[in-house]
């Protein structure tokens, strides 16, 4: 049968395909592999994508047109995309994307009458320190100014920029040569072997091929570094770095002990989830009902939430950390395969990854068999394709089944007993799972040493917005203050410039201020106080911030991150979007705040914290939260703008406009 797909790719296709229980889950992958060869998917490449995994090319459209890296039209030979998240926006951004048009005659969205450059303004791309940042073909460019874009577009048209192909991902994409058919996909309604007869390694074995190395976490001015010790090692994300400073050393001893025992040990360390909620990760493994198989591990590496990127790090800098961890968590609650799910526009951390699963498969640390016992489990790294919503745990299962990344309701469906393909699933972040190693290593008392008592271990923060030094800290959980974070980490505010709010853990928690600097970054007491940890995102603003088009910029991130199912969400972000439009274009009315006060109630009832939904996910109210503390905190800037419209205008005219 005739294909678009050349040899090679073709048969990276069906390989691909054979790593998933439902062929269906292949399809985003293969969409990948279409647009790389092509640049871009046309009719003939859905509909040829849709025939492989048995679906109907309807369907394929509808999930290829759900998602925003999917193209359907040809586009340049290099795609630029500028970052207008929150930090980059208070970094600069609108001028460099000014410049940008200028530079190239042409605006966001269009390409260059000679094909070779197409521009986009997307929203943020995990980058945030790095601010104003941009990717060509989704490879970053950091700290952007006009000149450093100038440079960098003559490099580009010399053809002296070391830049992959206009396609979604680099030519390694996915090219797990080792562990495809090693394991074979996850079907068996049976008990894992390891879990009902497992075989033990010895305890000399767990520890002799680490007994030279140094495993100790370094000191860092606020504490020890353990999930970051490695970063500055170079090529700290190969296996032999990783094997010098202890690695897998955490494997093999969870490997000498009962899946049991390794379940408590983590339970013991109360590690709390790390993604956004906080729940406790050895009290959500145990939610999975007794004797119902296979189950599964999804990894949530699709970080989309502004001002954060701490997990881009951990998956750029230390794959071989995470895979330990899935492992880990494999092995203790009978996971039989694992799916590390990776946002689409983190090329690098993808080709990392890959590269260390290619070399953990080799050393017999994943796959069939490993270490010689008789656990076993593969491991599948899915691109993702460009939606925030999928960093929605259930939305991210929806998206791994093939289908538009939209969430689920719960209950019913709680994952841990319907999740992937209706079986027992895990979902757990990237930082949590980084976790793991270190616990296993030096136990759970030492891990509690490290934080507080309930807010246990050290946590990533990303600082970033008006700060000296913006950054990802590692920091003591729990007793760290926020004045410490910005001001003695991040090193304050620019001479002469005063605090104004800051954003305490991404862009959906409820905005802090000068009063709150002095909470410790503990999760109750921070909920206690109004807001949330969430993604360990800080977002500092300073006084010359411009607090209505702050909020603008980040209500319009949620408004176009919608995924439409839910009609308050759907409709209500898009219309507080209009009208902060309107009121920044000097065409806002006296009653303005009121309708958008209004229109929050609809989407969370009573404008509470934490949020009443009438929504299946959190999107719609954390739209809400941005609303409510803007206007609640800087309410004489909205009225000032509005007093700014020209009063003979007609009610009509100004809702019109």
């Amino acid at each position: 049968m005739a294909t678009i797909l050349d040899e090679n790719n073709l048969a990276l296709a069906k390989d691909l395909i054979a790593r998933y229980p439902e062929p269906r889950s292949a399809l985003g992958p293969l969409l990948h592999i279409y647009q790389k060869q092509q640049g871009w998917l046309s009719k003939e490449a859905i509909s040829e994508a849709a025939g492989l995994v048995g679906i109907l090319p309807a369907e394929a459209l509808g999930m290829c047109s759900f998602y925003e890296m999917f193209k359907r039209e040809p586009g340049g030979k290099y795609r630029i995309n500028i970052c207008q998240g929150i930090s980059c926006y208070l970094a600069g951004a609108e001028e460099i994307i000014e410049h940008c048009e200028t530079t190239l005659g042409i605006t966001a969205g269009q390409t260059t009458a000679d094909g070779m450059f197409s521009l986009e303004t997307v929203e943020c791309i995990a980058a945030c320190t790095e601010a104003p940042c941009l990717q060509t073909n989704y490879r970053y460019h950091y700290k952007q100014d006009t000149q450093s874009l100038d440079a960098l577009v003559g490099r580009l048209k010399e053809g002296n920029e070391d830049i992959p192909p206009a396609g979604t991902l680099s030519t390694l994409h996915q090219e797990n040569k080792v562990a495809a058919g090693n394991v074979s996909p996850q079907k068996d309604k049976e008990e894992p072997v390891w879990i009902s007869s497992p075989k033990l390694l010895s305890a000399q074995k767990a520890n002799d091929k680490h007994l030279s190395t140094s495993n100790k976490p370094s000191k860092t001015k606020m504490g020890e570094q353990v999930l970051t010790s490695r970063f500055s090692n170079p090529n700290s994300w190969q296996l032999s770095e990783y094997e010098k400073s202890g690695g897998y050393l955490g494997l093999r001893k969870a490997l000498s002990q009962t899946p049991v025992e390794v379940h408590e040990e983590i339970s013991n360390a109360s590690l709390l989830g790390r993604g956004g909620a906080g729940f406790p990760a050895g009290v959500k493994w145990g939610f999975c009902p007794e004797n119902v198989w296979p189950r599964y591990l999804v990894v949530n590496g699709d970080e989309s939430e502004p001002g954060t990127y701490k997990d881009r790090l951990l998956m750029e800098l230390d794959p071989h950390q995470l895979i330990e961890g899935c492992l880990i968590a494999s092995y203790a609650v009978g996971l039989g395969q694992c799916f590390l799910y990776v946002r689409g526009e983190m090329a690098l951390a993808q080709e990392r990854i890959i590269q260390a699963l290619n070399e953990a498969y080799e050393a017999g640390l994943t796959g069939k068999n490993i270490l010689g016992t008789n656990f076993s489990v593969d491991i599948v790294m899915h691109p993702g394709a460009g939606a925030y919503i999928v960093g929605e745990e259930t939305a991210l299962i929806e998206s791994l089944e093939g289908h538009r990344g939209m969430p689920r309701l719960k209950p019913p469906r709680f994952p841990a007993a319907d999740g992937l393909y209706g079986q027992p699933t895990i979902v757990n972040n990237v930082e949590t799972l980084s976790n793991l190693p270190e616990i296993m290593k030096s136990g759970h008392k030492a891990f509690i040493k490290r934080g507080a008592e309930v807010s246990a271990g050290t946590r990533m923060f990303a600082v970033s917005g008006s700060v000296v030094n913006p950054g990802v800290f590692e920091v003591p959980f729990g007793t760290t203050t926020f004045r410490q974070l910005i001001f003695e980490l991040a090193g304050g505010l620019e001479e002469g410039r005063t605090l104004k709010t800051f954003i305490p853990g991404g862009a959906y928690s409820p905005w802090f201020t000068q009063e709150h600097l002095d909470l410790p970054l503990e999760k109750s007491t921070v909920d206690e106080a109004g807001s949330m940890l969430g993604s360990g995102a800080v977002v500092v603003m300073d006084d010359t911030t411009d607090m209505v088009k702050a909020c603008h910029n980040l209500v319009r991130f949620f408004a176009h991150e919608s995924c439409g199912k839910c009609t308050p969400c759907r409709e209500g972000t898009g219309w507080m979007e209009q009208i902060l439009e309107r009121i920044l274009n000097s065409r806002g009315r006296d009653a303005d705040l009121g309708m958008l006060l209004d229109i929050a109630d609809n989407i969370s009832p009573g404008l509470s914290w934490p949020p009443k939904m009438t929504t299946i996910c959190p999107l719609g109210p954390s739209a809400v939260a941005v609303i409510m503390s803007a206007i609640n905190l800087f309410k004489n800037e909205f009225e000032n703008y509005i007093k700014l419209a020209p009063k003979y205008l007609s009610e009509l005219e100004v809702v019109s406009g």
